[in-house]
């Protein structure tokens, strides 16, 4: 039979804010939006779609420039979010 003190350490880390399924969906979520952006973003021209906006002959924003430019964003957002989740319970108050 395992000691009080060994049992309330387990219980201590299986509750930790580091492992609440919020904080992990949300940084998991975060990374494959960014992820998913950052590949829209490198794919070459033809596969990028219809072009949104031409600059000059060389530049211009294509369809899939815009969803990357989104997912990383959105992405962003989502990180800051697990981190916010996160600190709200590393250090309540």
């Amino acid at each position: 039979m395992r000691s009080q003190s060994t049992i309330s350490r387990y219980r201590r880390r299986a509750s930790s804010p580091l492992l609440h399924w919020s904080v992990i969906a949300l940084a998991s979520w975060a990374v494959v939006l960014l992820l998913g952006g950052l590949l829209a973003l490198i794919l070459p021209a033809p596969y990028e779609g219809a072009v949104l906006y031409t600059f000059n002959d060389q530049h211009a924003i294509r369809a899939l420039d815009g969803l990357g430019l989104l997912l990383v964003l959105v992405g962003c957002l989502a990180a800051w979010g697990a981190g916010a989740a996160w600190q709200r319970r590393m250090y309540v108050s």
